[in-house]
């Protein structure tokens, strides 16, 4: 299964700051913009965005500028480091707020994978999960964890749990048809890969597990 990144620190926390739950922070207006520059330096400058978020970390700069050192790591490919940094933060006392939690999780599970850790990233989505268990991201995400293991059963309920939560994620379609297969339903593998391909007729991991599909009834796998 590919990986596909579901949430961006730099658009998503950086985002949230300037949406509702902004407001119910205490961090001031310049904390704000220090964090969403120094966010968006990742994407063109990983090394001094490291250098600024370490810096404003020893300046007392909380939860931000750990979060945004520790994305600054996986850009600069140290992903297993980043996100156990980032499960640092999101488990840390100065970071309260649930909204930050969840995201923070989510973003440690998509760098785990990234590291080619799943077990790791299942359990950080887990986390996350604890905070919003109605996210298809999370469930999605965590459905990834579970196929990368072989852990059928489990991938075909998170995927299920994320379908209910969403109905047009095509990736969860296609999870849920592969664990289905594995696990001898080659009707309700079927059914899962028409859907998948249905949202996305490219979608080259349905196209495969399609073909998975019609090999077995060939043969009677």
């Amino acid at each position: 299964m590919r990986v596909v990144l579901f949430i961006s620190g730099l658009a998503g926390l950086a985002a949230s700051l300037a949406g509702p739950a902004a407001a119910q922070t205490d961090y001031e207006a310049a904390d704000r913009a220090r964090y969403q520059a120094c966010l968006e330096r990742i994407g063109t400058d990983p090394e001094n965005a490291y250098e600024d978020a370490l810096a404003w970390r020893y300046e007392s700069g909380g939860w931000p500028a750990r979060h945004c050192e520790a994305r600054a790591l996986i850009a600069l490919g140290e992903a297993g480091e980043g996100a156990a940094r980032l499960e640092a933060v999101a488990s840390a006392p100065d970071t309260s707020d649930q909204w930050v939690k969840v995201l923070l999780f989510a973003e440690a599970g998509e760098a785990w994978m990234t590291a080619g850790q799943p077990e790791d990233s299942r359990r950080a989505y887990t986390e996350a999960l604890e905070y919003n268990n109605e996210s298809a991201p999370l469930w999605l995400g965590r459905a990834r964890g579970a196929a990368e293991q072989a852990m059928w059963a489990a991938a075909e309920a998170d995927a299920s749990a994320a379908i209910r939560q969403d109905s047009t994620l095509g990736e969860a379609y296609t999870i849920r048809a592969q664990a289905r297969l594995e696990l001898g339903d080659l009707d309700g593998a079927q059914r899962d890969m028409e859907q998948a391909r249905q949202i996305d007729p490219a979608d080259i991991d349905a196209l495969l597990v399609r073909g998975r599909i019609n090999e077995a009834r060939r043969t009677g796998g």
